[in-house]
Formats: C-alpha cells, sequence, structure tokens
C-alpha cells in the first residue's frame, strides 16, 4: 500500500516519537540530498545525522531513481549498497516514498530502509529457495509501510477531529491580504497576531502574544493608536483610518516611516459585551510614496507587494465569529460553493466592488455576473476547482457593471480550495483586494518615465573640427542648433566661451598632454545652451597626426550625457532603496538564528546539537557578511551624498586585522592567509568602517586570484604611518585601468575579467574611507603576476 506522506504532526517531536522506535532505518530526505530527520536504527547503523555513502556500483542506478521520481512525485523501491559507521558495506532494500508540506507542496521523499545483507549474500540452495527469500523480504518491508500507512491516518483523524470551522477560519486567515491582531480587554493585550502584522511590527511571535500592546511597541505611546483601541472598546465605534503615519523607532535609533489604511472593529461575547478590537490594516508606504513621486517628479515609484497571511495556530474561533469575520471584514470575500460555483457566502465588501445587491446571493457566479463572459474568471474558477491547486494573480484586469456600464477594475485576488474531510474540492474562497487606484497610479509615472526616455533617444551628438593653432574651421548643425548661433557667430563668440569656467584649466591641461603624447582628451565637462543652463557632456578632443607624429587637425566630438548623470543618481537612488528593503528580511533571518541558538542553550547537550550549534553560529557570522554588503550599499549612497559619518575612537590596528584575517581563515579554510604583523598598533578610526576595508580587500584578493590559494598581508610602521598590504598571485590589473579602478562602478573590462561578478563599488567605498580618515591607497600590479594594495593612514597621537 503507498502513503504520501504529508506534514501531518503537529510538532517535529510528535513525528519523532512516530518514527524513532520503528526497528528499520527512517530518514526523511530533501530535494537537495539533505537529511531532515534520522531515526535510531539509522543514526545506530551510519553512524551519522547526513546521507549515506553510497558504494560506487550502486550509486548511479539510485541518483537515477532518485531524479526520475522527484520528477514524478511517486514512491519508488530501491536496492543498494551503503557505508555503515565502520566503513563496511551492506546491502539494504528501501522504500522512499513522497513527503509533502500541508499545502501540498512536494518537499522530498520519507525512506525506509531495511539491512538484507544476510540476504543478499547467503547463497540460495534453489531457484524457488531465492524467490520465497525476495518474497519474504517484499513482505517484511510491506508490513512496516503498513504500520507506517496506520500511523499517519491515525495522527491525521486526531487532527481532523478539530472541525470544519476552524479549518475555514484558518484557510481565510492565510489569504487575508491583510496585517490581523486580535486584542483583548481594557489592557490592550495581544491575543491573536498573523505573520503580516509580525512582519510589520518586525517583531517575532514570542515577543507579542500576551503581552501588552504599548509593552510591545513603546515607541508608539505618543501615537493615537492606543487611545482609539481604548475608546473602541468603551463605545463600540467602529473606527477606519486612511493613510495613517505610524512611525517605529528602530535598533539604530532611526525612524522607519510607514502609512497605512486600518480599521478597528469591536469582538463583542456571546451576551454581548465588548470584550475586544479586531485590527485589520493594510500597510500602504509604496502606495503614498508613489504619489508623492507623481505629484513631485522626485522620488521613486515604489511597487506594492501583496502578502498572503499566515493563520495564528492558537486561535480558536466559534463558528458566528467566523461568520462575523467574513461579513466585516474590510477586503473583498465570497464563497462559492460547488463546480457550479454558487455563490453561497459574499460579505459587504465583494458586493460593492462587483457593482450588486445580497440578491445575487444562491445564484450560479456565471448567472449573477454575465459580464464575466468571455473573460477568463469562470475558466480560471472551475479549474481551481478540479485540480484542487489556488491561484494568484496580482492586478488582474476585469471588467465588472456598474449601474448598467462596465467599469474596468484591477485586483490583487486568491482563489483557494477548500476541501472536505474526503480531499475533494467542496468550496472556493474568493478573497479580493481593489487596487486599481494603484495600478493607474502606477500607469501614469510609467508613461511619464516612457515620455523621457524617448526625448534622450532623440539626443544628437555635436562635431567640430579646427586647426593645430585652436581655430575652428567646422561646427556641424547639432552645434549649431544648441548654441542658437550661426557658424561665424559662434567661431566669433568663442567655443570656450560656452564652457564651464571651472572646467577651463583642467581642459586646457589636457589638449596640451594630447597634443604631446597623440592621445585623444576624454572629459566630461558642462557646455550653456541657449537658455543659459550648463549641460554635462562627454567630450572627445581627438588630435590627427602626419607621418612624423606632428598635429595636423583637431577632431571635437561633444555628446550630451546629461541623461546619464541622471540615471547615475537615478541608479545611487534605487541602490539605497534595495539595501533598505533588504535589511528587513535579514534582520528577521538574523533574529531566527539567534533564537535558534538561544533554544539551543536551554537544552541538554546532545550529539545532535553540538552538530547543529556550530551551523547555527557560522550561519549567524555569513549574515554579519551579508548585513555588510547591505551597508557598502547604504555607504555608497551616503558617500554620493557626503554623508558617510565615522564614529572615531582608539582602536588597535593589530588586533582588528587579525580577527579579520581570522573570520576569513574559517570561511576559506583551502586559502593560505600568511600574516607579518608588529604589535599595539594604535590608531584613530572607526573599527567597523576599516573592517570593511580588510574584507572589501581580501575578497577582492581571492575573487581575483582564481588559480592561487595564498594571499599575504603585513602591517607596520613607517614614521607616522601604519601600513596595511594585502597582496594576491592572481590575475592582476593592466596599467591602463590602475588609476581608475578606485572609480565608482567601474570594472575592468577583458575577455578574462567580464566572468568576474560584482557591482564595481567595492574599491569606489574602500578609497573613499580610508581618504575620509586622511589616509590613501597606493597599487602595485602586472598584469597576470599579482597585485598589492597598500593602505597608508595616520597614527594616533591622541
Amino acid at each position: 500500500m503507498e502513503v504520501s506522506h504529508q506534514q501531518r504532526f503537529s510538532t517535529e517531536e510528535e513525528f519523532e516519537s512516530m518514527m524513532d522506535p520503528l526497528p528499520i532505518m527512517v530518514r526523511a530526505r530533501g530535494l537537495n540530498g539533505e537529511v531532515h530527520f534520522a531515526n535510531t536504527a539509522w543514526k545506530q547503523f551510519t553512524g551519522i545525522f547526513t546521507e549515506m555513502n553510497i558504494h560506487e556500483d550502486s550509486r548511479s542506478a539510485y541518483e537515477a531513481a532518485i531524479k526520475s521520481h522527484t520528477e514524478l512525485h511517486k514512491t519508488f523501491k530501491a536496492t543498494y549498497r551503503c557505508s555503515d559507521k565502520h566503513g563496511v558495506y551492506h546491502w539494504l532494500a528501501e522504500q522512499a516514498v513522497p513527503w509533502h508540506s500541508t499545502d501540498g507542496k512536494f518537499l522530498g521523499f520519507i525512506c525506509y530502509a531495511m539491512d538484507i545483507d544476510d540476504w543478499m549474500l547467503r547463497e540460495p540452495a534453489t531457484d524457488t529457495e531465492a524467490l520465497e527469500r525476495e518474497q519474504a523480504m517484499n513482505e517484511e518491508l510491506e508490513a512496516y509501510n503498513e504500520e507506517l500507512s496506520a500511523t499517519n491516518e491515525q495522527l491525521l483523524y486526531s487532527q481532523n477531529s478539530l472541525g470544519q470551522a476552524n479549518n475555514n477560519l484558518e484557510q481565510i486567515l492565510n489569504m487575508l491580504p491583510a496585517s490581523v491582531v486580535v486584542i483583548r480587554g481594557h489592557n490592550l493585550v495581544v491575543e491573536m497576531i498573523n505573520s503580516s502584522n509580525l512582519t510589520y511590527w518586525n517583531k517575532t511571535k514570542e515577543e507579542v502574544l500576551g503581552k501588552r500592546f504599548l509593552a510591545i511597541l513603546p515607541d508608539l505611546a505618543n501615537q493615537p493608536f492606543a487611545g482609539q483601541l481604548l475608546h473602541v472598546m468603551e463605545t463600540g465605534e467602529v473606527i477606519d483610518v486612511k493613510e495613517s503615519l505610524v512611525l517605529f523607532t528602530n535598533a539604530d535609533g532611526s525612524t522607519r516611516e510607514t502609512y497605512v489604511d486600518y480599521t478597528y472593529q469591536p469582538l463583542s461575547d456571546l451576551d454581548g459585551h465588548i470584550t475586544g478590537v479586531l485590527v485589520m490594516s493594510f500597510e500602504i508606504t509604496d502606495r503614498v510614496l508613489s504619489r508623492r513621486l507623481l505629484e513631485k517628479y522626485t522620488e521613486e515609484l515604489a511597487s506594492a507587494n501583496a502578502q498572503l497571511l499566515v493563520s495564528n495556530e492558537q486561535l480558536a474561533i466559534s463558528e458566528s465569529r467566523f461568520k462575523y469575520l467574513i461579513h466585516e471584514a474590510p477586503v473583498a470575500i465570497g464563497i462559492l460553493h460547488g463546480r457550479d460555483l454558487v455563490l453561497e457566502s459574499a460579505n459587504v465588501k465583494i458586493l460593492e466592488v462587483w457593482g450588486k445587491t445580497p440578491d445575487i446571493i444562491g445564484m450560479p457566479l456565471s448567472a449573477a455576473l454575465p459580464e464575466l463572459q468571455g473573460q477568463p474568471f469562470l475558466g480560471i474558477l472551475d479549474e481551481v476547482y478540479t485540480s484542487g491547486k489556488p491561484f494568484y494573480a496580482n492586478e488582474i484586469r476585469s471588467l465588472l457593471e456598474h449601474q448598467g456600464a462596465l467599469k474596468e477594475i484591477f485586483f490583487n485576488v486568491t482563489y483557494q480550495p477548500i476541501a472536505d474531510f474526503s480531499g475533494s474540492t467542496a468550496d472556493i474562497m474568493v478573497v479580493a483586494v481593489d487596487v486599481t487606484e494603484q495600478v493607474n497610479a502606477r500607469k501614469q509615472v510609467e508613461r511619464s518615465e516612457q515620455h523621457f526616455r524617448d526625448l534622450a533617444d532623440l539626443v544628437p551628438a555635436k562635431i567640430s573640427n579646427a586647426l593645430p593653432s585652436g581655430e575652428v574651421t567646422f561646427f556641424n548643425k547639432k552645434w549649431l542648433d544648441y548654441a542658437g548661433m550661426g557658424f561665424d557667430e559662434l567661431r566669433d563668440f568663442g567655443y570656450h566661451n560656452m564652457m564651464h569656467p571651472d572646467e577651463i584649466p583642467a581642459f586646457q591641461i589636457g589638449l596640451a598632454k594630447a597634443a604631446t603624447t597623440g592621445v585623444p582628451h576624454v572629459s566630461e565637462m558642462r557646455f550653456k545652451d541657449t537658455d543659459g543652463n550648463y549641460i554635462w557632456h562627454l567630450n572627445i578632443a581627438s588630435p590627427i597626426l602626419d607621418d612624423e607624429g606632428t598635429v595636423t587637425m583637431w577632431v571635437g566630438s561633444t555628446t550630451d550625457i546629461q541623461t546619464l548623470k541622471e540615471e547615475e543618481q537615478r541608479k545611487s537612488d534605487f541602490v539605497s532603496m534595495l539595501s533598505h528593503e533588504l535589511k528587513t528580511p535579514v534582520t528577521s533571518i538574523k533574529g531566527h538564528i539567534q533564537l535558534l541558538l538561544r533554544a539551543l542553550d536551554k537544552e541538554t547537550p546532545t550529539a545532535l546539537t553540538d552538530r547543529i550549534k556550530p551551523s547555527l553560529i557560522r550561519i549567524d557570522k555569513l549574515l554579519v557578511q551579508l548585513t555588510r554588503l547591505i551597508s557598502d550599499m547604504l555607504d555608497l549612497t551616503r558617500i554620493e551624498a557626503d554623508r558617510l559619518d565615522l564614529r572615531k575612537q582608539p582602536l588597535m590596528l593589530d588586533v582588528l586585522v587579525a580577527e579579520v584575517v581570522e573570520d576569513f581563515k574559517l570561511s576559506h579554510q583551502h586559502h593560505q592567509f600568511h600574516l607579518r604583523s608588529e604589535n599595539n598598533i594604535e590608531v584613530s578610526a572607526d573599527r567597523d568602517k576599516i573592517s570593511q576595508v580588510m574584507i572589501n580587500l581580501i575578497g577582492n584578493a581571492i575573487k581575483y586570484a582564481p588559480d592561487s590559494d595564498v594571499i599575504d598581508l603585513s602591517l607596520s610602521t613607517a614614521g607616522d604611518e601604519v601600513l596595511i598590504e594585502v597582496k594576491d598571485y592572481g590575475i592582476g590589473i593592466d596599467e591602463k585601468d590602475q588609476q581608475k579602478i578606485f572609480e565608482r562602478f567601474y570594472r575592468v573590462e577583458g575577455q578574462n575579467e567580464a566572468h568576474y561578478s560584482g557591482f564595481g563599488i567595492g574599491l569606489f567605498l574602500v578609497n573613499s574611507i580610508i581618504e575620509r580618515h586622511g589616509g590613501y591607497i597606493v597599487l602595485e600590479s602586472t598584469k597576470g603576476v599579482g597585485s598589492t594594495f597598500i593602505v597608508h593612514l595616520p597614527i594616533s597621537h591622541e
């Protein structure tokens, strides 16, 4: 009997308690071969928790079986040789059964194996005896599988007894595109909260459930929310607020500014007494910022991201409260029954967005909304019903009849199948949010941006010729149109008079050097247009030489790069926005890792915890590195805005460099890091920024030396300076690129260098940080030999 294993166990301990006593070997194998659980029999056989060591004669066939049945999500059987904890290979007979999550997602296989070494190695007396032995082995495996099936079915029956009403409620809360929290009593204690609300508050369930509202978020004490909650408790009045400003204080003391639409609904007991408040909110910060961008044309449009909400498993709610929640919810919710899609329930909001009255309840959807004919929704709903798979869509377009006319409306929509106890689809829950306003706002901004791009495509190049003396002999029409003059007038007016005064000295020096070397002078310069505005251009002054190397004429090519300059600023703004957006999930992950570490500290040490804890510590350190990368991106925008602040303090530089090198030794164990350092070197510096410099330099040394595993570092003093050297034996840098390597977004071009990823900001940040510390960097590099970066920092005399 084949069993498709779902995650039917309420806790991991329950699963282990069922699997651990079994005499056969059981393990849960993930999609990438990782082992999520192994019972005692498996660990006693292998002596490890990880995946097994299969004999090379069996490995290819086993891996092929895993691959093919992973694609099919089907049970398979395999016989193979596997090494035990003593290195001795045994024959194992295994049955691998699909492993799914509760929402149907395929996770891997639950593998049941037994040692059949005696059977395989014993010589059968006759073919009949061999056949009987194989049949007995299969019957024993089948018996174990039947026992596991019965165990799983028993657990499933136990959980189904919680009732269909609770099941429906959990599915609704999983789908609601809103942040939900239930607050009880005049002490404003949080009774229930969903994942979306936890993410918005930047809290965990343990920090929230059973706690007072203002104890959880003390930074909201001077904002109106607690007072409004008490007002709803006392009066029963519903409070509905649009675009409310909510200010949170981050861990670093900075302020996180957000905007929400929220509704406070009073919750009553069966006697009608108000006992709490249901809070449903939508964070609309992106929408508010988009509207501001449209109005002011100075900010970036931020796309709204709809999120599905996860239910709080501890919430137990009655059927009456369930119906009340659907009816009064500020999002559109409806229940469609059967394949005919009979509208069984529709709340006020969904009737409003459909433009219909309660009279349509009890009608098939095709009759209730005849305008859906020719639109994809009825077909999508039929597919959801027959397949049992939910459907999600953002900004899906619909035409609905409102007061006799078709109206274009955009929705974020979820069609969630609801199964009965037999597993068949009984109903479909429709949850929709009207996002027409956001879509129209975004489209208007997109049209505006497209207009500016079209203008940029028409920007012409300006060409000029001049004699060796500098007398201009030709301006093309683009120059004349730009200057608003005829040729003679522009020539007599003077080409130099159109240049920005600040750039004339450098331009004259560049021309002199170009005349001497014969190499074109390339510069970014501003030229005055007919309105008196200085516009950025890429100016190339190319000397034309005769056979003897004498300049015979000059050719000038001047291209408007004003748009490119603006694009660079937008890129910087995007980098800043992206960095801030990345901070939240990284912080959340780090918080969960630290929770796991604290939980392990409270547990009695075991072989398993001793193996897991170092990995969690390593993950925690890698998250620190990821945070540093995000900080690099933020520092880039701060440097460009001249807002990079240094927190200088006395710093033992030799200790810091040694710590960074030790971190790299742990994360790059195949590399050799040779550090020569003097002791007790003190400087006045920002510890984090200097650490960032070292991480960038060492990381580059590893990246650009793929064929070498040696990195040499030294730390020494010379007069009033500290010298930090980082040397690699990699691809090196051409001399022509060495002067530009510290420029923002500059990456070396070439056949080999194209294979090295990066944004071209690391060395720019390194150079900027060192300059702000009063130091400088020297580069010594030979193509194909390697590079040495020498950091010069002033020694602290404080």
